[in-house]
């Protein structure tokens, strides 16, 4: 016997749930409001809740014999899945329940837009001009849909019985549906181009954060029109916006925006009452206000998935949910979305005054020469034109990495990233060798020695560093850091030093001892790496400036 809690429970929810779990032996209580305006109920075993509630890590931690979370959705970006793992909680989702539903209110958002019936059914005595009325046809126009699951082919044949000629993205295409439904699958890129009309049925996960933005809706057509009935943001509001404003898009129908639950009054008063307005609230209230008054977005509050069959369904899979756990069998469980990992972006320090005149500088302090100014610069350049966006920055405490890495920053625009200076990525120490010629050393150590000291993996100076010893310094940071960052989801950009750049390789790209003499220092390039749980390298990829390397 379980003790359950309904969050958000509609008199209709009251009716079909307590149907649904009448012949069982658990308890329940029905909840009007959502979880986050409701005292959290220790007792809870099991709490059902709607889009609109969202269960956060100190909720959890308040109900210490909670067990199933059953949602009454498909979606499930309003819980904190890395806290209800680290409980070993259960999560079961409604994984269909309205393709029909949605899609139908997708089309007739889509005929208001097009048609122009809002305008058309409040003109009074005719006291209008045809071309403020005027709308377009959708037979013949491309229709692309973005994630052809259940919704999308729903959606697929009803743009079909309009006529129109449909292509479709989605990451797991099935050319026997294809066929059936007589559309093509495209790459994204080729639905975001091609398509007249774009209808978005994707689920929220990291991977379709702002899916569609700035960069992405400037390729749409002229003239082109989004319909969004998944969720709000997987479209970039700001970008929405500026690209109706200025004409781009012909318009958007949307039941579903950033920060929605500001559509309700009530939300936007509970705001102001507390006196507290977080920066995002502010954004997206104001976001909303400027859509409401477009003339060319059609808006509703989250209302696709709202007809008594749909809601039938939803109750009926979330009682069979419920029941179904107390056997051990969870058909619905939810497999948690992956977490969003973060880029790790290597470049070494420019020129510095030393490197110019060829001395060993190791640990001393020298500063940049003019052409490491200048390569600084062209570096962040070629961060601007890659999209490079860094959260965190990480130099050593020698001050040509941090005059490199502000040079980068600056000249990508990327001002609001805070430096932090690293001693465990500091240059070799050169000891004895510091500050000497490195061509003339050559003719004093012999060519092989030379190249030992330079390259090779445990080679003593006398007084200094071997690069092992670098390596016993830079992995620990990287791996107690750097790390816990990237697999958060943060960019992290590192400007460091030949040497203790070429140590982190070692680790990333898992280089043996004796191949050590073969990774060359890297000058004027820009390393780029996704990597695994551990940190070692899954993708690398390396751009370039055009600048020499310091000359022998």
């Amino acid at each position: 016997m379980a003790k359950i809690y309904f969050y958000d429970a509609t008199e209709l929810d009251r009716e079909q749930l307590t149907a649904a779990l009448s012949d069982t032996d658990h308890s329940w209580e029905f909840v009007p409001t959502k979880i986050d305006d409701s005292p959290i109920q220790p007792d809870a075993e099991v709490v059902s809740l709607f889009v609109s509630s969202t269960l956060t890590r100190e909720m959890i931690e308040q109900m210490p014999n909670l067990r199933l979370v059953a949602l009454r959705s498909t979606g499930f970006n309003n819980v904190d899945f890395e806290a209800l793992e680290e409980r070993g909680i259960t999560v079961a989702n409604v994984p269909t329940y309205g393709e029909s539903t949605v899609a139908e209110f997708a089309f007739a958002m889509l005929l208001n837009l097009t048609r122009k019936l809002p305008e058309v059914l409040t003109t009074e005595n005719n006291q209008f001009r045809p071309s403020q009325l005027m709308g377009i046809d959708l037979a013949g126009k491309t229709f692309g849909v973005i994630g052809a699951g259940h919704i999308g082919q729903h959606t697929i044949s009803i743009a079909s019985g309009f006529r129109m000629k449909v292509i479709a993205y989605d990451p797991y295409p099935n050319e026997e549906v294809a066929r059936e439904l007589g559309f093509e699958y495209k790459s994204l890129e080729e639905v975001i181009e091609k398509s007249d009309l774009i209808s978005i049925h994707v689920p929220y996960i990291p991977s379709t954060h702002h899916l569609l933005n700035d960069e992405s809706i400037s390729r749409m057509k002229k003239g082109a029109y989004i319909i969004n009935t998944s969720r709000g943001e997987i479209v970039d509001t700001i970008a929405l916006i500026k690209y109706l404003d200025n004409g781009h898009l012909g318009g958007a129908a949307i039941d579903t925006v950033e920060g929605e639950s500001l559509l309700k009054y009530s939300e936007e008063v509970a705001l102001l009452k507390e006196q507290k307005l977080p920066s995002k609230d502010l954004w997206n209230s104001v976001e909303i206000s400027i859509l409401e008054k477009m003339p060319n977005v059609v808006i509703s509050p989250h209302n696709a998935y709202n007809t008594s069959e749909a809601i039938g369904r939803i109750n009926n899979t979330t009682a069979q949910n419920i029941i179904n756990f107390w056997y051990g069998e969870v058909p619905n469980k939810v497999k948690p979305p992956e977490r969003p990992k973060g880029m790790l972006i290597v470049t070494r320090h420019a020129e510095s005054e030393w490197n110019a005149t060829g001395q060993w500088t190791g640990i001393t302090d020298v500063h940049l020469s003019v052409k490491g100014f200048r390569e600084a610069g062209m570096l962040g350049k070629r961060f601007k034109d890659l999209g490079i966006k860094p959260d965190i920055a990480f130099c050593s405490e020698q001050i040509r990495s941090r005059e490199t890495l502000e040079g980068i920053l600056n000249a990508s625009q990327n001002f609001d990233v805070d430096i932090e200076r690293v001693g465990a990525i500091n240059e070799r120490d050169y000891g004895d060798y510091t500050g000497r010629n490195k061509w003339e050393m050559k003719e004093v150590l012999g060519e092989e020695k030379f190249n030992a000291v330079r390259r090779h993996w445990n080679e003593p100076i006398p007084n200094g560093e071997t690069l092992k010893m670098v390596y016993e310094r830079v992995i620990p940071f990287y791996k107690e850091t750097i790390l816990p960052l990237l697999h958060s989801g943060k960019n992290v950009i590192i400007c460091a030093h030949g040497n203790s750049i070429r140590a982190l390789m070692k680790y990333l790209e898992t280089i043996a001892d004796d191949d050590m003499g073969n990774v060359e220092m890297i000058f004027g390039q820009i390393l780029v790496y996704d990597v695994d749980d551990e940190g070692r390298q899954i993708n690398k990829e390396v751009y370039k400036i055009d600048s020499p390397a310091p000359k022998a």
